[in-house]
């Protein structure tokens, strides 16, 4: 087991070779193992630095997302865009903080917290749950004091955005002119012809496909592949190799106990008012014996709280205002508070309920502590371990390191430089000159945080030319879809044609020749799926026809061809769209706003060290 690793020598010259090589290497970038990723800047804007460790966190949140979405698809090309892009997105955002620092841009408190609650992924059962919120927070690794400040900072950049969105417009008579165009409809048939259904009535002569494997030879070979031995270390590998004990779970429990702790809740009543004076006037009406909850409907300015009679539901440390959460904490069970004043105005505070903190017993979390403490386990061992695995693949067989480490030797099936079967940083790998060439185990390659493995190659087999019997039907194939094409791009170019000309026997001799009917389509708009979009796209791009119908031939893609036949075209009378006039001011506006940003980047000194991203 990994718990039991047996280190094995093979001679002490060897260990001396090998410690005076790792120590240079072990002090390459020790300064970043000190230092840590906030001391590391990945980028500069004016001399307001961007810390590696800010990267990483919107990065690999944006990374760890694409990844599920994407699965396999998800490349290493696709890894450095997304760097590329996330790193360019925090300059903007500190160019435009810059400039909205300069303009005396602010954002409330109020503000703040009114965006936070209004968030539906915050949101249990349609209300707000501090909870919720936390938690959600802390599964992105953000704090709460991280997020909320970084809030504050989009929405005052937003302003920004605002006020050029507010400074575009449009001219009535430009838009009516717009509104017209994107409700057009439009009135056609269509004749679609496809290759599949004529690559059986064009003949290839045996001699072209002959002409073309000699002319062609180059698109026709096996590219060359290896199959690879490898062994493979990972969370699940190490984790099955540590033993938990009641005791050392309880000790761990006890250190953790925050983790398993529930803070303590209070719910709330309150009322809301501007001035002091209409404060004090209706906690004089509260100490008379009124109603808390038809004052709060009645008076408070709270619209989130208001028509609840003022109830703020249960909150923990660090929800509220500062003035609003020190009063709060210290009152009593059904006790209302004299005013109280906050950057919101004056409030009235009543107490409801109190929740006491509370601690998860031990063995309702169990099996979470059991999952935390193997995690943690695994942690402070896999460092050792990969050590270990690169140092014996440097001087050992992987037979050897298999046996030491007790992990087991696997083979690869053959797969060939381009192929998407294995993780890219695998491919790379094997087709190193260490590896593929001079027949040496690879480093140890990180597929992800939690899998490593060494490879080395077990066969290899060469590129070769494949032979004419083996492509010669893939060719004929080729070549019977490509006269094929030409086929039917003669058919509908000869339809429309004939029709356009008025030839109109022409036209439908072609048609019955080659058992055609038009298919029609009834009135469309721009964003119908009546048709194929392409179609519908050329349709809209012909001219309006004057006097009958107007008539096109178009190749959709490699392998079909349509002939449209444009009948009609209206607009119906609509009242302006305030839709359409929003979304045209949108794009106005985020031109605006992209050459902004654009003045703003020539005018700013920017460093990105891509190098350290």
């Amino acid at each position: 087991m990994l718990s039991s690793i047996r280190d094995k020598t093979k001679g002490w010259i060897a260990y001396v070779i090998i410690g005076l090589i790792v120590i240079p290497f072990a002090l390459f970038g020790v300064n970043e193992y000190f230092t840590g990723t906030s001391n590391i800047v990945v980028a500069s804007v004016d001399g307001d630095d961007i810390s590696k460790k800010a990267f990483l966190l919107e990065f690999n949140n944006t990374k760890r997302r694409l990844q599920q979405e994407l699965g396999e698809k998800y490349t290493a090309e696709l890894n450095r865009t997304v760097k590329l892009s996330t790193i360019q997105s925090m300059v903007n955002r500190r160019v435009l903080a810059q400039l909205a620092d300069k303009l005396g841009y602010v954002t409330t408190q109020r503000e703040l917290q009114a965006f936070i609650q209004s968030n539906d992924v915050f949101k249990d059962d349609g209300k707000f749950s501090v909870e919720q919120y936390k938690q959600i927070l802390r599964l992105n690794g953000y704090l709460d004091v991280e997020y909320e400040q970084t809030q504050i900072k989009e929405l005052t950049q937003n302003q920004i955005k605002y006020n050029f969105l507010d400074s575009a417009f449009i001219t009535p008579s430009m838009l009516r002119r717009l509104q017209s165009l994107n409700d057009q409809q439009r009135k056609f048939s269509y004749i679609q012809l496809n290759v599949e259904d004529y690559a059986n009535k064009v003949k290839v002569e045996a001699k072209s496909v002959e002409e073309f494997y000699e002319a062609k030879k180059q698109l026709f070979f096996d590219p060359e592949k290896v199959s690879v031995d490898f062994v493979e270390l990972s969370f699940q590998k190490i984790a099955k190799s540590i033993k938990v004990n009641d005791d050392d779970l309880f000790n761990f429990y006890e250190d953790e106990k925050q983790r398993f702790s529930v803070e303590e809740e209070r719910q709330a009543q309150h009322i809301l008012v501007e001035s002091e004076e209409q404060a004090n006037t209706i906690s004089a009406q509260l100490k008379q014996g009124e109603d808390f909850a038809k004052l709060a409907a009645k008076y408070s300015q709270d619209t989130g709280s208001k028509d609840n009679g003022g109830d703020l539901g249960f909150f923990t440390v660090g929800v509220m205002v500062p003035e609003f959460e020190a009063k709060a904490f210290v009152m009593k069970e059904g006790e209302i508070s004299s005013p109280i004043k906050t950057d919101f105005g004056y409030h009235i505070i009543k107490l409801n309920k109190i929740k006491a903190e509370t601690v998860k017993p031990f063995e309702s979390v169990r099996d979470e502590l059991t999952k935390l403490y193997t995690e943690q386990a695994v942690q402070k061992s896999i460092y050792k371990l990969t050590e270990q695995l690169g140092n014996l693949a440097y001087e050992a067989s992987l037979e050897e390191v298999a046996d030491q480490m007790d992990l087991e030797l696997q083979t690869s099936e053959f797969f060939a430089q381009d192929t998407k079967a294995h993780d890219v940083k695998f491919v790379a790998a094997a087709y190193s000159d260490e590896v593929l060439n001079k027949g040496e185990n690879s480093a140890v390659i990180e597929l992800s945080k939690d899998k490593f493995v060494v490879l080395r190659i077990d066969s290899k087999v060469a590129q070769r030319q494949k032979t004419f019997d083996e492509v010669k039907s893939e060719i004929n194939q080729r070549l019977a879809n490509s006269l094929a094409k030409t086929f039917i791009d003669n058919i509908v170019n000869n339809i429309a044609n004939s029709f356009t000309s008025s030839d109109t026997d022409a036209a439908q001799t072609f048609m019955d020749k080659n058992q055609l009917t038009w298919k029609e389509v009834d009135w469309v708009t721009r964003g119908s799926k009546q048709a194929d979009i392409k179609i519908i796209s050329r349709v809209f791009a012909l001219p309006k026809p004057n006097k009958g119908a107007i008539f096109d031939a178009y190749s959709l893609g490699e392998r079909q061809a349509v002939v449209l036949k444009l009948s009609a075209v209206k607009t119906p009378k609509n009242t302006i769209n305030g839709m359409l006039s929003k979304a045209i001011l949108s794009l106005e506006s985020e031109e605006m706003f992209k050459s902004i940003l654009a003045t703003l980047h020539k005018n700013t000194d920017i460093e990105i060290f891509t190098e350290r991203l």
